[in-house]
């Protein structure tokens, strides 16, 4: 027992250890943790990278009153931040000026709150619809897309940009 429990801390520790070597190049992180007391109080309170960051619907007329009560919301109910996430029923038209104003807002009051604010950049499904936007402007696009291709090589091919090994 013993066993699992040091070596799920080592696991831990080496996680945390990637996450600061990120954080040299990105600094998507703040948090640096070097000391087994310092990873035991980031599980008693996690900071907002290591806490759930749900998908925050808008689907409805986006007003700001709106914006100021659901951020708190979630930073109450102890999330790390959220997507959000322009869905059927939006009112406030979809990337209108109102709608950048909106989520600027959003992105204002998260940082306020201590929250991280990111966007999930489609408003609705399938992914390149854009709202509609997509086909509007370009009708041509109608049931086009990417597909992924699976080759099977015997020898790895000279250069191995463009392939995903599995």
């Amino acid at each position: 027992m013993k066993n699992r429990y040091f070596i799920g801390l080592l696991i831990l520790l080496l996680g945390f250890s990637c996450k600061r070597n990120n954080q040299q190049t990105n600094d998507f992180s703040k948090t640096d943790i070097s000391t087994l007391k310092e990873l035991e109080q980031e599980f008693i309170n996690p900071s907002k990278e290591y806490r759930p960051t749900p998908l925050w619907v808008w689907n409805d007329k986006m007003e700001r009153s709106q914006i100021d009560f659901m951020l708190s919301e979630f930073k109450n109910k102890g999330f790390g931040g959220v997507f959000v996430h322009p869905r059927p029923g939006l009112i406030t038209e979809y990337l209108s000026d109102e709608w950048f104003e909106l989520f600027q807002y959003s992105v204002e009051k998260g940082k306020e709150l201590g929250l991280n604010i990111w966007i999930y950049d489609e408003n609705s499904y399938p992914s390149g619809f854009g709202g509609g936007h997509v086909p509007a402007q370009m009708p041509e696009s109608y049931n086009q897309g990417q597909g992924l291709k699976m080759t099977t090589y015997d020898i790895l091919p000279d250069t191995l940009s463009g392939c995903f090994l599995c």
